[in-house]
């Protein structure tokens, strides 16, 4: 019988694997190596969206990850705010509301399958995060006061 592999790196509890991974000792200690992790999260999320038990915060955090999506991303996707997402991430084993619940197993199911518009929008929504948290640059220079802020 082959011995299952608690895969807990995947951020839900109850994940279990039987093959696919090699583990492997570092000079840092021992290591998981996944063969296809894109693959196997993949197939973790349909799991997921088609069980009919209610997604709870760790599933959120998961299904969140495979859509590469920010908190403030999947609040706009779901039509609600980013400390709404983070408070359900926060209760891994607390059910999300009924909508988010339907909403987010739908927009996961496109995104997984590869529609064109489920991926538009969350390459928009990545796009949108990137230009809020990008620093603008700061151009400094040395003059005889000191350092300074090169004027715009």
């Amino acid at each position: 019988m082959t011995e299952l592999h608690h895969y807990t790196l995947c951020g839900l509890d109850y994940v279990y694997l039987r093959n696919g991974y090699d583990l492997r000792e570092t000079r840092h200690g021992p290591a998981i190596a996944i063969h296809d992790a894109v693959a196997l999260h993949q197939a973790i999320a349909r799991a997921i969206i088609t069980n009919p038990q209610p997604l709870r915060g760790q599933e959120v955090r998961f299904l969140r990850s495979v859509l590469k999506l920010s908190q403030a991303g999947l609040a706009r996707v779901l039509r609600n705010r980013r400390l709404t997402v983070a408070r359900w991430e926060a209760a891994p084993d607390t059910a999300i509301p009924g909508t988010a619940d339907a909403a987010l197993r739908l927009f996961c199911s496109l995104k997984i399958d590869n529609h064109a518009l489920a991926q538009q929008i969350c390459d928009l929504l990545t796009e949108i995060d990137d230009l809020k948290h990008q620093m603008a640059v700061l151009e400094l220079r040395e003059t005889e006061r000191g350092w300074e802020r090169e004027a715009a």
